[in-house]
C-alpha cells in the first residue's frame, strides 16, 4: 500500500552568540540597547530599552504559583528557576491587569535559551497581504493586533543558573478588559480537568456540542462565568475526535483495505499522512471501479459532499453513467482538507491506477480549489458545472426575490 508523509521543520536557532556579544551590541535605531541576533518569531523588534538587574543577596527566587504580582514593581529584581515560572507570573499580572499574554521572540546562545520575551496579545500588526485577498470568500475576521508595546523580556543568567527580568513595559495603547471579562482573553480561558471529563461523558450519549456548551453555561450561571468559549469546546471534541482516529478507527479503515487488496489484486488504497502522523487523505478503487471506469470514464463527475460524516472531512465521489443510464462509481477519497494540493494528489492517484486514462468531461459543483485541480491536472478536459447544483443555487438565491 503507498503512503505519503508529509513533514514541517521549523528551526529556531539564532546562532551562536558570546555572553558579550549578546548583552552589550548597540542598536542602531535611537539611544537604546537592543539585542543583535536573529529573531525565532516574526514579531521581532528593535530599539527595546535596557533595564539590567544584577543579582542581590536579598532576591526571591518565584515559583510558577507565587502570588503578588500586580504591579510592574512587583517584578523588578525578581529571578525565575524556569522560563515557564516567569510566563506563569506574567499571566497572572496580565489577567489582573486585563490583557492576554503570548510568546514572542526567544535567543540562543551555543544552543541554549538565553532569551524570552512575552508581548501583549494585541502587540503587532495584521500583515498587509491579508488586506489585498480578492479571493477571499469568508468575511474577514475583525482586526485584534494594535501594536501594543507592554512586553516582559526576561534572560538567563548562565552564573546562577536563573531567570532574571531585563525590561517590564505595561503601557498599552488600547483599553483594557474589565475582571468580569479578563478570564475569556485568549491566554486566560481552558477547559478544566472537570469540565473535559463532563464534556466526554455527555459526548459518550451521544449529546450535541451546542447542547453540552448550553448546559454548561446553565451550570456555571451564564456563559459570561464559562471559563471557556464556544470555539475552545468545539475545538476540544475536535481534537478528542482526531484521538479516536489515531487509536482506532483510522487503523481499522486501513486494515480492511488491506484485506480486501488481498482478496482482490486489483483493489488500490493510498494515504498520507500529517506531520502529526495523523491519517490525512485517503483513496480507494477496487477491480470492479477500475473496469467501469474504462468502459464509461470518458465523462467524470467529480463531487465532494462537504464534512458529512462523523470526521468532519471532505468525502469525494468519482462516479459517472454506464449504457443504461445507471450510476457507475470509479472510485472514493477521504480528503484532509479542501486545499489544491489535496484535490491534485487525489486525481493524480486515481489516474495512476486505471492506466492514466484522462476524461474529455468533468463535471464539479464549482468549487475553486476543484476547479483549479482539475485545470493542472486535466487542461485537456472541458469543465462543467452539475446541474443539480446549477438549479439548487437558482432556487437559493431567487425564492425570495
Amino acid at each position: 500500500m503507498d503512503s505519503q508523509v508529509h513533514f514541517t521543520v521549523g528551526d529556531d536557532d539564532s546562532g551562536g552568540l558570546s555572553e558579550d556579544e549578546y548583552f552589550r551590541i548597540s542598536s542602531p535605531i535611537g539611544d537604546d540597547e537592543d539585542d543583535s541576533f536573529e529573531s525565532d518569531s516574526e514579531t521581532a523588534e528593535t530599539g527595546d530599552e535596557t533595564h539590567g538587574n544584577g543579582v542581590r543577596p536579598s532576591q526571591e527566587t518565584c515559583e510558577a504559583d507565587a502570588p503578588g504580582f500586580r504591579s510592574t514593581e512587583d517584578f523588578l529584581d525578581k529571578v525565575f528557576s524556569t522560563e515557564e515560572d516567569a510566563y506563569a507570573a506574567y499571566k497572572q499580572f496580565a489577567r489582573l491587569r486585563g490583557f492576554g499574554v503570548r510568546k514572542g521572540d526567544v535567543a540562543r546562545m551555543n544552543g541554549l535559551l538565553v532569551r524570552r520575551d512575552f508581548f501583549c496579545h494585541r502587540q503587532g500588526t495584521r500583515h498587509e497581504k491579508q488586506y489585498d485577498r480578492p479571493e477571499r470568500v469568508r468575511e474577514e475576521k475583525l482586526e485584534s493586533r494594535t501594536g501594543c508595546s507592554a512586553k516582559l523580556k526576561i534572560y538567563y543568567d548562565l552564573q546562577d543558573q536563573v531567570w532574571k527580568v531585563r525590561r517590564i513595559d505595561d503601557n498599552h495603547n488600547h483599553p483594557l478588559a474589565t475582571t468580569m471579562f479578563s478570564h475569556l482573553l485568549p491566554s486566560h480561558r481552558n477547559l478544566s480537568d472537570g469540565d473535559k471529563a463532563q464534556v466526554d461523558s455527555l459526548k459518550k450519549f451521544g449529546i450535541a456540542t451546542s447542547k453540552i456548551m448550553a448546559y454548561m453555561a446553565g451550570q456555571s450561571g451564564g456563559y459570561g462565568m464559562l471559563r471557556f468559549t464556544k470555539r475552545d469546546l468545539y475545538n476540544y471534541v475536535h481534537s478528542q475526535r482526531i484521538a479516536q482516529i489515531i487509536n482506532g478507527d483510522a487503523a481499522a479503515a486501513i486494515s480492511y483495505l488491506e484485506g480486501k487488496a488481498n482478496t482482490d489484486m486489483m483493489t488500490v488504497a493510498r494515504y498520507t499522512k500529517t506531520a502529526e502522523n495523523q491519517l490525512g487523505s485517503l483513496f480507494w478503487a477496487d477491480g470492479q471501479m477500475m473496469a467501469d471506469y474504462q468502459l464509461f470514464g470518458n465523462v467524470l463527475a467529480f463531487d465532494a459532499t462537504y464534512r458529512s460524516n462523523k470526521y468532519k472531512k471532505p468525502l469525494v465521489v468519482f462516479s459517472g453513467s454506464n449504457h443504461h443510464k445507471q450510476i457507475a462509481i470509479f472510485g472514493f477519497a477521504l480528503l484532509e482538507d479542501e486545499e489544491v494540493r489535496t484535490y491534485k494528489w487525489v486525481l493524480l492517484n486515481i489516474f495512476d491506477v486505471i492506466e492514466n486514462k484522462k476524461p474529455s468531461v468533468v463535471v464539479t459543483d464549482g468549487d475553486k480549489a476543484m476547479r483549479a485541480a482539475i485545470a493542472d491536472v486535466l487542461p485537456l478536459a472541458r469543465h462543467r458545472l452539475c446541474g443539480w447544483h446549477l438549479e439548487k443555487n437558482c432556487v437559493l438565491r431567487v425564492k425570495g426575490a
